[in-house]
């Protein structure tokens, strides 16, 4: 297995969870406290894969091209996906999208992300970004896994936080309904 096909792996496995877990979860589920909410964080990681992927693809983020910031109901900024510099408290909270749009804004950024992965050689992965302020420069390879490190961060959070609202935290035995947590 060579390094894309990796890449691939651990991407689609962030895919798969984040459908499995968003698919049930009602809209109250999705906004609720603590905060960041659930929502937020899943159209975060969606967000910085979307950027980070576009970028080194040399193609207009989907969020802008495709519209999918119009969808959301925010402007379309290229650097906006959930800094804390860039995101108050306030705009967290007041997130607001249906796991329908979140999963499709992922499914799609999915796909660019799988199909940008599958064109790369050894000597892309290893080509240096022009990015002086970092030392040492990072590769395309050390911005994928970085991507993939924040994906499947958020994931994690994601999930604990559904196992937080439905079992009062992290004890799936003790469900009513185990099935439910999935």
């Amino acid at each position: 297995m060579i390094a894309t096909d990796i890449l691939v792996d651990a991407f689609t496995r962030v895919d798969e969870s984040l459908h499995r877990t968003l698919a049930d979860l009602t809209e109250m589920e999705l906004i609720q406290e603590p905060h960041p909410p659930i929502g937020w964080l899943a159209w975060r990681l969606t967000r910085i894969m979307d950027s980070n992927v576009s970028r080194l693809a040399g193609r207009e983020q989907l969020w802008i091209g495709e519209g999918w910031a119009a969808r959301f109901g925010m402007p379309p900024e290229p650097a906006d996906f959930g800094r804390s510099a860039t995101h108050t408290r306030e705009q967290v909270r007041a997130f607001r999208a249906s796991s329908e749009l979140l999963l499709a804004y992922h499914d799609a950024t999915y796909e660019r992300t799988k199909g940008y992965l599958k064109t790369l050689t050894a000597g892309d992965l290893a080509r240096q970004l022009d990015e002086p302020q970092y030392q040492p420069l990072p590769t395309v390879a050390v911005r994928l896994v970085s991507v993939l490190e924040n994906a499947m961060t958020n994931q994690g959070q994601i999930s604990y936080l559904k196992a937080y609202h439905r079992l009062g935290g992290w004890f799936p035995r003790e469900a009513k309904d185990p099935a439910s947590f999935r």
